[in-house]
């Protein structure tokens, strides 16, 4: 019988949940896919499709179960935050390998991330956790400003405060209290209204992409980021990173040590990360791929090596295979709604196509969609992106630029 591996929901964007099916297939493994909303895939690429409510754990592991008994099922994996806890349930429920659901709370939750690291506090941020005004107020001394207010349990760089003095404490706290609801989004039904204050880390922002299977670390490597202020969202990554040699051992070490200590011995990660040219702090830590694009095809493209493969393979109880080409580099340009409004088009994009090293242009955004903005909506207005690869990252964040410059969202208000 043909070994199948349960796959928790998909990304959101086709270009990488396509890449998640072709892996499986190319590893010859049966894909049995539970999902909250029917996927729209090739039949050939799904070997069962089920719907279930996956943020109901309970359901989950049923369904999942159930699937054990008709398949040789050799593994359970997530691609986003959101199936982080139902997925380490179902794993121990099937006897897979996987993160355990002990370890699990510490990868969903900001705060229980930072005490859980209590034992390296030379990476972490002034910290406090806040769930009223009068806790803000009084984390406000402890932590100093600036500093960024954020929910405990959000996933993709949802409701990012600064904070720079005491008048910005109250308008930021009831924006994130009234969004931080599982009527607005099921992915706070277990942090309602929780949130944190931490220290603002100075310097260049970068993720640490990695592996982890039977309890040994590989990194894939190192994500230079840009993000766009007040609200720090992600515009730009580009893979492997610019920085010099010394500074990506340190964040490496870095890496390993927060890996080793939340006691992942199974699985897949994304760190996010500061430097400020003489140390590394950690901004966050998920136990799932890196998503825009970066898992599913820049580090694909720079390095000839699979991450979503070598994904499959460690839930599957194999070690992952490292790559052997020379390496290239490659980069993703998102582009923003630059307000709110409705969206009608594209202009650009037949130049865009002449640009040296492109590999792909995304449109996620149907003509007609209405777009919102940050603070009142954080997932609406990246409207597409564009993936680049060339010989070094300054190449490559060359090509972005000139994307950047040529593609242009247009939005009727």
């Amino acid at each position: 019988m043909t070994d199948a591996v349960i796959m928790c929901n998909l990304r959101p964007n086709q270009l990488e949940h396509h890449a998640a099916l072709r892996a499986a297939h190319r590893l010859g493994l049966k894909v049995l896919l539970l999902t909250d909303q029917k996927a729209d895939v090739a039949p050939s690429l799904l070997a069962e499709q089920i719907r279930v409510p996956t943020y109901d754990i309970a359901q989950l592991v049923a369904a999942g179960r159930d699937l054990a008994r008709r398949y040789k099922v050799a593994g359970v994996v997530t691609w986003s935050d959101r199936d982080v806890l139902g997925t380490a349930e179902l794993a121990r429920a099937l006897g897979l390998p996987g993160l355990s659901p002990e370890a699990a709370p510490a990868f969903r939750n900001k705060h229980l991330t930072r005490t859980a690291l209590s034992a390296i506090p030379e990476y972490l941020p002034r910290f406090a956790r806040v769930t009223s005004l009068a806790e803000l107020e009084r984390a406000a001394e402890h932590v100093g400003t600036p500093a960024v207010l954020k929910p405990t349990g959000a996933a993709g760089s949802i409701g990012i405060f600064e904070i720079h003095g005491p008048g910005d404490l109250r308008p930021a706290f009831d924006e994130l209290v009234a969004y931080t609801r599982p009527e607005v989004h099921p992915i706070f039904a277990t942090s309602t209204g929780e949130l944190i204050l931490e220290e603002f880390l100075t310097g260049s922002e970068h993720s640490v992409e990695g592996y982890v299977h039977e309890g040994r670390i590989t990194l894939a490597g190192i994500t230079d980021k840009t993000t766009l202020a007040p609200f720090h969202t992600e515009t730009r990554h580009v893979f492997p990173s610019a920085l010099p040699d010394t500074a990506r051992a340190t964040i490496a070490r870095m890496a390993g040590a927060v890996i080793r200590e939340l006691g992942l011995t199974d699985g897949v990660f994304h760190l996010e990360c500061k430097w400020d040219g003489e140390r590394s702090r950690l901004v966050e830590v998920a136990a799932r791929v890196g998503g825009d694009h970066i898992t599913s095809h820049l580090v694909p493209l720079a390095t000839g090596e699979s991450f979503y493969e070598n994904a499959l393979r460690v839930a599957t109880g194999r070690p992952p295979v490292s790559a052997t080409a020379p390496a290239l580099a490659a980069g993703v340009q998102k582009f923003l709604a630059p307000h709110a409004g409705t969206f009608r088009r594209f202009d650009g994009l037949c130049e865009a196509t002449a640009v040296p090293g492109l590999e792909h242009l995304v449109v996620d955004a149907r003509p007609g969609a209405v777009v919102r903005v940050p603070p009142e909506h954080y997932m609406e207005y990246a409207l597409g992106a564009a993936l680049v690869r060339s010989g070094t990252p300054a190449e490559v964040t060359a090509a972005l630029d000139t994307l950047q410059s040529l593609v242009r969202p247009v939005v009727e208000p």
